[in-house]
């Protein structure tokens, strides 16, 4: 029973409107699969969020070092699943798409999506509040060797 509401805007509408790929999203990241949200993205809106967070690093660890840990309950509960709302608007004729996103740690983490239809996929332009709002200071990578200035290095994992 996941509550949707398709708003559509503009003229014309998609052949496959992307309620199934917001939830997807949501899916992938709650459970900590990065990798398959990772695949959902759109590469130049990626590339375009590193720089302007000034890293260099892969989409996963961008989205883990991102998402609240809270955000991250599907390892715990997969019955959060059943629960998230996802509001679709389509414009430019069905090609862009803004989801508004909530009722789940993730999905409310993430609060607004963009997504781009092009050549028969939808791909991630906009990845959530939580990804975008994140402070580039938690994102700057650990520098090896040298003096950590008090602070313990990670373990590699």
């Amino acid at each position: 029973m996941v509550a949707v509401t398709l708003a559509l805007s503009a003229c014309g509408t998609a052949a496959n409107p992307p309620i199934d790929i917001v939830q997807n999203y949501l899916n992938a990241l709650g459970a900590g699969d990065y990798a398959t949200a990772c695949g959902m993205v759109d590469a130049q809106a990626l590339d375009a969020l590193q720089r302007a967070k000034h890293v260099r690093i892969s989409c996963a660890k961008l989205f883990r070092r991102c998402l609240p840990n809270r955000s991250i309950v599907l390892k715990r509960d997969q019955t959060q699943l059943l629960y998230a709302n996802i509001d679709v608007t389509l414009s430019d004729h069905g090609r862009i798409a803004d989801a508004d996103t909530s009722a789940t740690a993730v999905a409310t983490e993430l609060k607004h999506v963009t997504l781009k239809h092009e050549n028969g996929v939808w791909k991630f332009t906009g990845f959530g509040r939580a990804i975008v709002a994140c402070r580039a200071s938690v994102l700057r990578p650990r520098h090896h060797g040298g003096h950590q200035h008090g602070h313990r290095a990670r373990p590699s994992r």
